[in-house]
């Protein structure tokens, strides 16, 4: 069983390096309307906290934050093997993650970056 918040971790990596040379220019202005942003990932097993700070900071947290954007509600297995494929290949028809937008900001987030996600 793969540990979300591990996997996790690699997409933080990512998430900078795409977002950081974006806030140094004129985007810098759009993109910081829609930061911070906090999602929460939740399993039968674990909760993880994907955190984006106004700096372009990408981390994690093993917990679940008050102060969230987004919630992904979804069996551990099928969320681990999307978060490691970036793609739902892997999972049943029919089985699909719950999604809960608590900001407006958190759902525009959202469906630009789900594809990278796999979701």
């Amino acid at each position: 069983m793969s540990c979300i918040i591990g996997l996790l971790d690699g997409t933080c990596v990512e998430i900078e390096s795409q977002l950081r040379p974006r806030l140094s220019g004129l985007q810098r202005f759009l993109i910081l309307q829609f930061l911070p942003q906090i999602w929460v990932f939740e399993t039968e097993d674990q909760v993880v906290s994907l955190v984006v700070d106004r700096q372009g900071n990408a981390f994690t947290q093993a917990m679940n934050r008050g102060d969230m954007d987004v919630t992904i509600r979804w069996k551990h297995e099928y969320l681990a093997s999307v978060l490691r494929t970036r793609s739902t290949a892997y999972v049943p028809h029919g089985e699909v993650p719950t999604i809960t937008f608590h900001t407006q900001k958190g759902r525009t987030a959202f469906d630009f970056l789900r594809k990278r996600l796999g979701l």
